[in-house]
Parts: structure tokens; C-alpha cells; sequence
């Protein structure tokens, strides 16, 4: 009997036999070809990408019957990947220039590929590579004339829980068969395309978990923790009951959560939005399950990376941010202008090899230093704003007010474009994104030239303590609750107070019930979740009373130490987490902060 740790990515607890499958080593054959054998080496790499896509398709569509086209569009990104002119360029020269076999030509250019990957910043992107290693996978695997296991059912007669070195996308979508309960990965993690199918299937999982494939033996009970990010190797029945009973916990407080729609109004009185953070338009249908009031951040570099290599055309703006807006009904709908540069993206136009990207030229800067990638986003955006009424626009990384006004003056530079050509505009909200602390200090500033607030606590925290949140040596640092950044959030909000716009938030200290009623003793009214978080979020703010979240925070920044404030909310604020959530859930809250 053994516990093993690693990184929660969809909730929910499962016990099953264990089915493992190990490490795969592709074993890619390297020879020369001779000058009269070139044609036919070009003939064997189109064929296998011809047979790809097919198989492909077939897995997208099989996808999007099964869970939706938001998760089928995560095989768009492997047909793409197999239609890059650059991987096919490259491993067509390595077969004519150094005349190897495409096996090996194929290799190579893939290996070139994933180096760029692992040096990205972005962990988002950093776990894209895992795509490009699946389209890599099955060529060879159709060059060495292999079938395909996807296309097989495992025919399970009980509940199973896959343990593996790693799935990849298209693994994870086949292992949605009958009796599969639970996935437990050594690599991977939150942003991965495994947590993302993991949690559409509603399989709780845990990745992350060092060494576990050689730890547990195949058909060996296991139990998969996805809220604590846990997993049990044959437990003892004792703690076998434990787990079941949390189970029953958790369903029956899931029961009873929070599942209306609209604003939330404390005990005493005070309105409350709640809003969601999305990725994909199809995520509209979960906000509204939720009981989401609208979107508060809806991240556009998704569109960025959707129409790679190719960079998004006013239209594709267009087309995205309308079935955004018109699945909100009218509600409010804030959508971020790119927010990606330097290191942080593939395009070839944006890759720039800056030593420090996450201070480099990204986001707002990267978007005024190419004027012509900024046009094409605020014309579709502007276009759909004055349609639906209902779409406001975030600038991210703003650092101060002169360069607040050169947004605004380009932006009023494309509307006059757009009413030129006929278009029918009305007034469309502008705000900055406060995620640096330059313009948390200027807010008052910013505050009076614009029409809203939105606060970004990731990596306002991130620069406010010199702190890389990817850095597992210095985590320990990154504290919400440090007296710096609790000024930092506490001016923004009374800035926008005071210049009488609405101020609303939208990074992880958000979508934690404990952060939630410490920003609502800060004075935020306007609250932007991870979907999965919001009817959490909703039922605790709604029990909760403004005036007694504020007198919390009063004495709380008194206290000059941040885990001194941290714990003197907890101790304040648990009460009532737990008397909603569970003591689970509460537990669960405090770890993942």
C-alpha cells in the first residue's frame, strides 16, 4: 500500500484495476537512400500524411460526436501540424540533401520542432508540443506499416484506471470506453490536452506523478484522488472507505451547490457578477450550465494559435467574437486583444529569441510594434462590439498612461476607418488589464481616460514579487495575500470607484472561494472564474455579508506578513466555506491556492 502526489487536473475520485501502459519508444529505422531511390522515399512520406489525415479526420469526428467541436478542434491543431510546409520542407530536404529515409528525415525535423517547444515560456504552449509528438507517432507508426490501435476496443470487464508514462490527445479520446474510470499520467499537467479531454469526459485525473507507471502492476486495485491530486496503490480497506465516503461527499455537496443564474446578492444586500473565463466559443454552453453571468475574460490567443501558421484575418476576429457575443444573450462579454509575443508564440512573424520574454515585447507592445496584426483584431472586434452591444475590449499589459493613449488613439483611429466605410458603430468600452504593478500604482490615472478596470492577478503577483509561478523554487513565494499585493488590488478598486467605472477581475484569486471573500472585503462586485469554479464561487459569496468581508480585510492589512494575513483570513472566512462547501472541498480550496 502506497500514496503517490502529483497534480489534480479533473475532480472527482475513482477506484479501479489498474491497466498500464508503458513508455513508448519509437524505434526509427536510419539508412541512406541512393540518388534512384529518392522518388520513392517522397512517395512513402506522402502517403503516410495522406493516410494520417484520414485517420485523423476520423478521430476529429469521432470527437465531436462524442464531446462537442470545441474538444474535436483539438485534432484541427494535428491536421494542421501534418499540413505545416515546414515540417514537410524540412523532412523532404533531409531525404534529397543528406539522403536518409523518411523515417529518420521525419525524426529529425520533429526533434528540431519539439526543442523550440521545450524552451517556450508559456506552460500552455510549452504542452502543445505533446501534438506535434502525436502526429509524430502515428506517421512513423503508418510508415512501419503498424496498425492502429486506436481503432480497437479494449473490451474491459471492470472498472479500469489507466496508468501510463504519458497519453497523448489521441490516446485519451480512444481510452473513452466503457469501464475506463480514471487516468493517472507520469508527464503532463493543467494545461494539457489530456486534463483538457479529461475533464469534457468527466474522468478524474491525476498527471504528474513521478515514476508511477513502474510503480504499480498491471490489474493492481488503484484510486485516483482529482481533487487532492492523490493516488492510492492497492489501499488497505480502511483507506479504500475513506476515499468512498469522500466520494459520497462530494456528490452530495455538488447536489447541493449553488446552481442559479444571473447576479448573486450577499445577506446584506450587495450585487455581485459572476462571470467566467473562457478559451473556446463552444464554452459558452458550460458558463450558462454553470450559472456564469457572461464572459470576463475570453483569451483571443486561442484564435492565434486555431489558425496557425497562418495569422487570424479580420474575418476569423469576426466570426469568433460573434458567436461569443450571441451566445451571451446580452450579457456582458470581455474579450483580451492578443496577449502573446517573443517566446511565447510559434508564429514566425512573432518569434523574436528574447532572452526574458514575460518583460519583453508582448501583448499591448507587441500589438503597437505591429500595427497591422492589431488592426485586423480591433476591426473585428469593433465590428462586433457595435452589432451585439455587449462586447467590451481588454488591453492586456498596459504599464502606464502614455501608452494607454496610444491604444486609445489607434482605436479611435480604426473606428474612424470603419465609419468611412459605412459601418454603424456606437460606443464601444475600452479598459486596460492592471497586471503590472506600474499600472496598478497609476490606476487613479488610468482610471479617469477609461471605461473600466480589469484586474489580472496572475501575473500582477507574478511581477509585483519577482516571482516565476513556473518556478517550483520559488512557489513558495507567490502568496496572494502579501500586504504588497493586497495594497496593489485594494487601490486599483478604489480608483475605479472613485472615477465611477466598474472594476472587475479575473485571475485564479478569483475562482477560489477564500480569495473570492477576500476580494469582496477589498470591495470587488465584479468576479470573472474558471468555469468549474463558479458555482463554488456563487453559493459561498452568496451566503457571505460584504460588510462583515470588510471588516476582515480592515484588521487584516494591519498584519505586515503575508502567511500572518493569509491565516488570519482563513481563520476569519473557514466558518463559512465550510459550512457551504464541505470540510472537502474547503480542504481542497486551501491547497490548490
Amino acid at each position: 500500500m502506497s500514496v503517490c502526489t502529483g497534480v489534480a487536473v479533473s475532480h472527482g475520485i475513482a477506484v479501479g484495476a489498474a491497466l498500464v501502459i508503458g513508455r513508448f519508444e519509437l524505434e526509427v529505422p536510419h539508412y541512406r537512400v541512393e540518388e534512384e531511390e529518392l522518388r520513392a522515399e517522397w512517395r512513402r512520406f506522402h502517403r503516410a500524411r495522406r493516410q494520417a489525415r484520414e485517420e485523423i479526420q476520423a478521430l476529429r469526428d469521432d470527437t465531436a460526436g462524442k464531446l462537442g467541436k470545441k474538444y474535436a478542434a483539438i485534432f484541427d491543431a494535428h491536421r494542421m501540424i501534418l499540413d505545416d510546409r515546414k515540417l514537410s520542407r524540412e523532412t523532404m530536404e533531409g531525404i534529397r540533401d543528406q539522403r536518409m529515409n523518411c523515417e529518420w528525415a521525419l525524426a529529425k525535423t520533429v526533434h528540431r520542432l519539439l526543442s523550440v517547444f521545450e524552451k517556450v515560456d508559456d506552460p500552455y504552449l510549452r504542452e502543445r508540443g505533446g501534438d506535434i509528438a502525436d502526429v509524430h507517432q502515428r506517421l512513423q507508426r503508418i510508415l512501419a506499416s503498424q496498425s492502429n490501435h486506436q481503432a480497437k476496443p479494449l473490451n474491459l470487464t471492470e472498472d479500469t484506471v489507466v496508468v501510463a508514462h504519458a497519453l497523448l490527445p489521441s490516446d485519451a479520446i480512444w481510452l473513452h470506453q466503457e469501464r475506463i474510470v480514471g487516468f493517472v499520467t507520469e508527464e503532463g499537467g493543467k494545461t494539457s490536452h489530456t486534463a483538457i479531454l479529461a475533464n469534457a469526459l468527466e474522468i478524474p485525473a491525476v498527471l504528474g506523478v513521478e515514476g508511477i507507471a513502474d510503480e504499480v502492476r498491471h490489474g493492481e486495485e488503484v484510486i485516483v484522488d482529482g481533487f487532492h491530486g492523490k493516488v492510492a496503490i492497492s489501499p488497505s480497506i480502511e483507506m479504500k472507505q475513506e476515499f468512498l465516503g469522500a466520494r459520497e461527499e462530494f456528490e452530495r455537496i455538488g447536489r447541493g451547490l449553488d446552481d442559479a443564474h444571473g447576479p448573486v446578492e450577499t445577506v446584506d444586500g450587495v450585487e455581485l457578477t459572476i462571470a467566467a473565463n473562457i478559451e473556446f466559443p463552444e464554452e459558452m454552453k458550460t458558463v450558462k450550465r454553470v450559472g456564469g453571468y457572461g464572459v470576463g475574460l475570453y483569451r483571443s490567443e486561442f484564435l492565434f494559435l486555431a489558425t496557425a501558421p497562418k495569422l487570424p484575418s479580420e474575418d476569423d476576429h469576426y466570426q469568433a467574437y460573434k458567436r461569443i457575443a450571441a451566445a451571451a444573450e446580452g450579457r456582458r462579454v470581455i474579450i483580451r486583444t492578443l496577449d502573446l509575443g517573443g517566446e511565447k508564440y510559434f508564429h514566425k512573424v512573432l518569434a523574436k529569441g528574447e532572452a526574458n520574454p514575460v518583460m519583453g515585447l508582448r501583448a499591448v507592445r507587441f500589438c503597437l510594434s505591429r500595427p497591422d496584426i492589431f488592426r485586423a483584431q480591433l476591426r473585428g472586434l469593433l465590428r462586433v462590439a457595435s452589432e451585439f452591444g455587449n462586447v467590451w475590449i481588454l488591453v492586456p499589459m498596459i504599464s502606464g498612461v502614455a501608452e494607454w493613449r496610444r491604444v486609445r488613439a489607434f482605436c479611435d483611429e480604426i473606428t474612424s476607418e470603419l465609419a468611412a466605410e459605412g459601418v454603424q458603430l456606437s460606443a464601444v468600452p475600452l479598459g486596460p488589464m492592471i497586471e503590472v504593478p506600474s499600472a496598478a500604482l497609476c490606476a487613479g490615472d488610468l482610471a479617469k481616460e477609461s471605461d473600466f478596470l480589469a484586474i489580472g492577478t496572475n501575473d500582477l503577483l507574478q511581477y509585483t514579487l519577482a516571482v516565476d509561478r513556473g518556478n517550483r523554487a520559488v512557489a513558495y513565494l507567490s502568496n496572494p495575500w502579501h500586504p504588497a499585493m493586497l495594497r496593489l488590488l485594494r487601490e486599483t478598486i478604489v480608483a475605479g470607484r472613485r472615477a465611477d467605472i466598474p472594476v472587475s477581475l479575473c485571475g485564479e484569486m478569483a475562482s477560489d472561494p477564500l480569495g473570492a471573500l477576500t476580494l469582496l472585503g477589498l470591495g470587488l462586485l465584479s468576479f470573472s472564474c474558471n468555469p468549474v469554479m463558479i458555482s463554488e464561487v456563487r453559493s459561498v459569496l452568496r451566503e457571505a455579508s460584504e460588510a462583515n468581508a470588510r471588516e476582515v480585510m480592515l484588521a487584516a492589512m494591519d498584519l505586515d506578513d503575508g502567511e500572518q494575513i493569509r491565516r488570519f483570513v482563513e481563520e476569519a472566512f473557514s466558518p463559512l466555506i465550510r459550512r457551504v462547501i464541505g470540510d472537502e472541498l474547503a480542504g481542497r480550496t486551501r491547497s490548490e491556492t
